[in-house]
């Protein structure tokens, strides 16, 4: 695989006398729809963990853009161009959908301690990202949800909110944890396709933890497959799915 946007080379990763991570390598390619499957237990969530400066690997490193990353902790890692979602939505249920997703943008002035009291140094920077998160929510026929508090959304929505809290962000790379896990079939397509415009038209890369392989496999270009903390597999979803060791890997863990 060419021209790689994250790199993880050799990481391994124990907690006690369990062995989550051994020896795990693998490439995104910029600009591509990434996939990772395996069995539950299989460290997919782990090794997310460990790219997004979550947890420290034990040995091994993680590269994004060719500059190592794992030494960096989660805020310098988002600092850098890497978003991500977690299994569990983890929106500020009391917030409405605009004020969560004004959250994301990296860099407010009204952040600073100097500029919060000093209104008129911020204000204008937060209105536009007002209209940007408009704009955004009504491009995808969510503009309605705007003054909603994230509580109130369906699951599908909460999804997309936390995918498109990424390009606000100013996300290269986003990594996403079972963007379609308790959403309806229908939804989760939409949400696929949601992600293949947002790859088309927002040049982001998306790295992908799915268990709707039927699903995934419809979107991805590429396709790794975590097996008891090591790679068992890789290649195109054709590949994957005619692997027998994948076959026999969720047969096992089924």
């Amino acid at each position: 695989m060419t021209n790689p946007i994250l790199e993880v080379r050799n990481v391994s990763k124990r907690f006690g006398g369990v062995e989550a991570l051994r020896d795990v390598s693998l490439e995104v390619k910029r600009g591509s729809i990434t996939g990772l499957i395996g069995p539950n237990g299989s460290g997919k969530s782990t090794l997310f963990n460990v790219i997004t400066g979550f947890y420290k690997p034990d040995s091994g490193s993680v590269y994004f853009e060719g500059r190592r990353i794992d030494g960096l902790n989660p805020n310098e890692i988002y600092n850098i161009g890497i978003a991500r979602t977690f299994q569990i939505p983890r929106l500020f249920g009391s917030l409405t959908t605009l004020e969560n997703m004004m959250l994301s943008p990296r860099g407010q002035k009204g952040e600073s301690l100097l500029r919060a009291p000093l209104r008129k140094a911020w204000v204008n920077e937060e209105l536009q990202i007002a209209n940007e998160v408009k704009n955004l929510l009504k491009e995808f026929n969510m503009d309605g949800a705007y003054r909603m508090v994230a509580s109130s959304l369906s699951g599908g929505h909460v999804k997309m909110v936390e995918t498109s809290k990424g390009i606000l962000g100013r996300a290269k790379l986003i990594l996403l944890d079972e963007p379609t896990a308790g959403v309806h079939y229908a939804v989760g397509r939409s949400l696929f396709e949601y992600i293949s415009y947002l790859r088309k038209t927002a040049n982001l890369t998306f790295f992908i933890i799915e268990h709707r392989i039927d699903l995934l496999f419809d979107y991805v270009d590429y396709v790794y497959v975590l097996h008891m903390g090591r790679l068992l597999s890789q290649g195109t979803p054709e590949e994957v799915a005619s692997d027998p060791k994948v076959i026999e890997a969720y047969i096992g863990g089924a």
